[in-house]
């Protein structure tokens, strides 16, 4: 088995989850007499960790409102819509496969552990992946390089050769801290900023060429 491997991010990567996010964040807003959010607000806000999610949809809460009482709220209204609509992105069931009979595969996402494992073997890609380190179980999170190399040591990979691959400026961040080739996903619904990436795709499908020309140039 090949040493090197690819580690995904998960929301705005391998799934689109803006719709069942929006809807859960919303459901918390409601529990605290907030009006909803629209979509593209609520997506703007993803990435960076429920805690942070949560910081950003409550700004506008009343004074003295507990992050511990609205995670566990979260976590509720989430689990009961966690794929009410997300889906995989186009050519993901189809590439992965290809992916993993040369590469060892993993996820790495900021999305609580348990909805993430729900959501990658409802969607029926864990078969394919030796890992997933969701938020939690790594006391870290992107962009901290921490998480990566949790999922490295636990598939028995190396740094060398191995990319992360994410929509987000978290993953290319912890990519870069964590010494991993990175690769932006343009599809997604996060934001690249000023982070460096070594390649860039504009569809899923996209990725087997992108590592074959990069085995050549090496």
């Amino acid at each position: 088995m090949n040493s090197r491997m690819i580690l995904f991010d998960l929301d705005g990567t391998l799934v689109d989850s803006r719709a069942d996010l929006t809807t859960a964040v919303n459901l918390v807003r409601a529990d605290y007499g907030l009006p909803a959010l629209p979509l593209a607000t609520m997506t703007s806000f993803v990435g960076d960790g429920v805690h942070k999610l949560l910081e950003r949809a409550l700004q506008d809460a009343a004074a003295g409102w507990s992050m511990d009482v609205a995670v566990q709220r979260m976590a509720r209204h989430y689990h009961d819509h966690l794929l009410d609509e997300t889906c995989l992105y186009p050519g993901v069931a189809e590439t992965l496969p290809l992916l993993a009979r040369d590469w060892r595969l993993g996820v790495v996402t900021n999305k609580p552990q348990a909805a993430a494992c729900a959501v990658c073997e409802k969607l029926g890609i864990a078969a394919v992946l030796a890992v997933v380190v969701g938020g939690g179980r790594c006391a870290q999170l992107k962009p901290r390089p921490e998480p990566l190399l949790m999922a490295l040591e636990l598939a028995g990979a190396g740094v060398e050769g191995s990319w992360m691959v994410g929509d987000h400026r978290t993953d290319l961040g912890a990519a870069s801290a964590a010494g991993l080739r990175a690769c932006f996903c343009a599809y997604g619904f996060g934001q690249q900023d000023d982070q460096r990436a070594d390649a860039v795709i504009q569809h899923f499908a996209q990725l087997p060429m992108v590592l074959r020309e990069a085995d050549r140039r090496d």
